[in-house]
Parts: structure tokens; C-alpha cells; sequence
């Protein structure tokens, strides 16, 4: 049975749901998702093209918004998944990003994962990590995701979701993981069938009989009408087949397989 690859279509899309559910806690995807910042504009003059900036530009403008005064939060968070200055600079690093490549959504997906992986992601879905455990490490990510045992994991931080919707996400991505696998083939040796020696003796010797009766037949098939046709040919050939008899018993089966080879040949 073929399975279909649900990356052919979205490459983040074993993680899709979970990077959806991000976006509904931060809450950017009730505003302008990939271009929304923190507290809505406020901190950088109203809307701002995100994804058609690069990462330096991303860089000075997240700068700008630590040194706003209105800026309580002492944050910089900025895309759909709320990545802050320190954090993307870290992943800028991580992975070689000179900083000239767009802040576009496939880029703000990549980072996301990057940082899911970071908590634990692939280890979980490969059975290395608890699923309490994975949960732990999100909400140190994202302070919008529940602990195991509900609330924010930081003191003062609301969680915008409860532990059960971010379960219910996690087996989502397991089912999706596994249909991205590969079908393995696992071949089944087969037995090969051992004939008790006492059925095998007796399966020979029925062959024998088989071969005797067939022998005994060939020179009786149509004897009434030969002899009375042919009567000094015929008692030569019976006298042949005598001879062939006294011989078969003398050198056994082989010579009886040879006999109906022979005979086999001349019917075909």
C-alpha cells in the first residue's frame, strides 16, 4: 500500500499543525500573521512589511523596537511565530544566514522549526522524548503554550491554550510523521517442507509399482489384435519386453526413468 508523502505539497507540513496552533496563541494569525509584531504596530509606527524585508533589515527594526519607550515587554517579537532579536540572531548564526535572505513565510517557517527541533521535536516523534517533556520545552518557547500541568511557564504569562488542544496537536503531527515514512518490506523466510523418511519410502514405492505397471502395459496394449495379426512379431516383442524386465530389475530405477524417457520421446 502506497503512502502519500504530505511534504510533496507543504515541506513543513508534518509540523503544520503545531506551527498553526503557534500562530493562534501568539495571536498573530488574528492580526497579519507572518507580518504582525508585537503589540500590533504599536512599536513600529502601525503595519510593517515583514516578509518583504531581509534579515538585517528585520535586525535594526527589532533594535528599534527594544529602545521604544511605549515597550513594556522589553520584547522584540516579530512574525507569525514571534521570534525575538536574540533568538534570531542564534538561529542566524546556527545556520549560516548572511542576512541578505527575506524574512518571507517560508523562511519564518523554517526558523520555527528550527526552534521546535531545538525543543525536541524530532526525538519525541522518533519516541526518545516524553510528550510531557516535549510540552515543558515549547512553553519555554513560546510562553502562549500550556505546561503539562496547565498556566504559563512563566511566572505572570498566561497560557492561550490548554494542555488537552496541544495533545490533540502533537498526536496530529505523529499521524502526519508516519504517513510521510517510507513503507518498509520486511521478506518472510519460507520454510522449506521436510517429508518424513517413512513418506518418503512409501511414495517410492508406489512410484516403482507406477513404473512396473506402466512397463507390464506397453506390450499388452492391443495384444489380442496384434497376435492374431502379427503372431511372430508379436512373441518376438514379448520376448523383448522379458528381456527389458530381467534387465530393469537388474539396474534398478534409473533404468526404468531412461526406459520412460525413451517412450516419452517417441510419443511426442
Amino acid at each position: 500500500m502506497e503512502r502519500t508523502d504530505v511534504r510533496a505539497v507543504d515541506k513543513y507540513a508534518v509540523y503544520r499543525p503545531l506551527l498553526d496552533l503557534i500562530g493562534l496563541t501568539e495571536g498573530t494569525d488574528k492580526g497579519r500573521g507572518y507580518n504582525e509584531t508585537l503589540a500590533y504596530g504599536r512599536l513600529t509606527g502601525g503595519s510593517v512589511d515583514l516578509v518583504g524585508m531581509t534579515l538585517s533589515q528585520i535586525d535594526a527594526l527589532q533594535t528599534r523596537m527594544l529602545q521604544h519607550k511605549e515597550n513594556i515587554w522589553n520584547s522584540s517579537a516579530v512574525g507569525r511565530y514571534q521570534i525575538v532579536r536574540t533568538t534570531l540572531r542564534a538561529i542566524r548564526k546556527t545556520l549560516n544566514l548572511t542576512g541578505a535572505e527575506k524574512f518571507d513565510a517560508d523562511m519564518q517557517d523554517r526558523m520555527a522549526c528550527f526552534l521546535l527541533g531545538q525543543r525536541g521535536i524530532d526525538k519525541y516523534l522518533a519516541g526518545r522524548l516524553s510528550e510531557d517533556t516535549l510540552m515543558l520545552n515549547l512553553s519555554q518557547e513560546w510562553a502562549s503554550l500550556p505546561t503539562p500541568q496547565g498556566g504559563g511557564y512563566y511566572s505572570g504569562q498566561r497560557s492561550a491554550a490548554k494542555p488537552e488542544q496541544v495533545r490533540a496537536v502533537l498526536a496530529h503531527v505523529r499521524r502526519r510523521h508516519a504517513e510521510s515514512q517510507p513503507v518498509k518490506e520486511v521478506p518472510v523466510p519460507v520454510e522449506k517442507p521436510v517429508v518424513p523418511p517413512a513418506v518418503e519410502q512409501e511414495v517410492e514405492k508406489a512410484e516403482r509399482r507406477n513404473w512396473w505397471q506402466w512397463l507390464l502395459a506397453l506390450p499388452l496394449a492391443g495384444v489380442g489384435s496384434f497376435f492374431r495379426d502379427y503372431p511372430e512379431v508379436a512373441w518376438a516383442a514379448t520376448g523383448g519386453v522379458v528381456v527389458l524386465a530381467v534387465v530393469a530389475l537388474v539396474g534398478g530405477r534409473g533404468f526404468v526413468r531412461r526406459v520412460k524417457d525413451i517412450a516419452d520421446e517417441v510419443r511426442s
